[in-house]
């Protein structure tokens, strides 16, 4: 059984582009993107294989995916995100990799809800596919909608790119089930053409309360 098999099952079962230079952004990021998965990782090295960090996009999917990830395993999960995300340095040009914290800038207080067949179903809504009517089971293979936020991306690069050589994309992802959306900032250091998940809310938004659209029906085909 997969990594994201297992975040389907209850709490109980489941036991525990190279090419854009500095200041540039290509066309096709700038635009509502779906992102498919190549593969569903079942371990750090696996994601690393899976993941093009040379693309926002694939970062932001990834990282969707690795959130998800936390209920079936934590240890994984927390692995792959660690890899996606960085700090940045408060008025700087640096960042840590994996968080200050090393926690990714996930939320310990967030924990229970890893634990709770109330709210662990929450991140898989952000698939494509994932619905009430299927008890939020995304299609296989797995993708991911990103929704360009223009707005958001031309005032965070106004603020950063020529005062601190830092590039910034911003996505926003949107639950199927009661319509939450959660904004993805990715960024990219001066000399470098990884991206990273830099806004320490990426995850822990993904587990917002959205009980309100869980159905009697739905709730029953969400742990098969």
């Amino acid at each position: 059984m997969g990594l994201f098999d297992k975040a389907m099952q209850g709490a109980s079962a489941a036991g525990a582009q190279a090419g854009a230079g500095a200041g540039e952004l290509l066309a096709q990021w700038k635009a509502d993107r779906v992102i498919t998965l190549s593969s569903e990782p079942e371990s750090l090295e696996q994601l690393k294989a899976a993941v093009d960090v040379t693309d926002p996009g694939s970062v932001a999917a990834y990282w969707v995916y690795a959130v998800t990830c936390l209920t079936a395993d934590y240890e994984i999960g927390m692995s792959m995100m660690k890899y996606l995300f960085a700090d940045i340095e408060p008025f700087g040009r640096g960042f840590t990799e994996g968080g200050v914290s090393g926690k990714a800038g996930w939320d310990s207080y967030m924990n229970e809800r890893l634990k709770s067949d109330d709210y662990r179903w929450l991140p898989r809504a952000y698939f494509v596919g994932a619905a009430a009517s299927n008890g939020f089971n995304p299609t296989r293979p797995l993708s991911v909608a990103l929704s360009f936020n223009a707005p958001n991306t031309e005032t965070v690069n106004a603020q950063s790119v020529k005062q601190l050589g830092r590039l910034n994309i911003v996505y926003y992802v949107t639950s199927n089930a009661a319509g939450n959306k959660v904004n993805l900032t990715l960024s990219k250091f001066d000399g470098s053409d990884r991206w990273y998940v830099t806004n320490g809310t990426a995850s822990s938004g993904l587990f917002y309360d959205q009980r309100a659209g869980l159905t009697a029906e739905a709730k029953a085909k969400l742990y098969n």
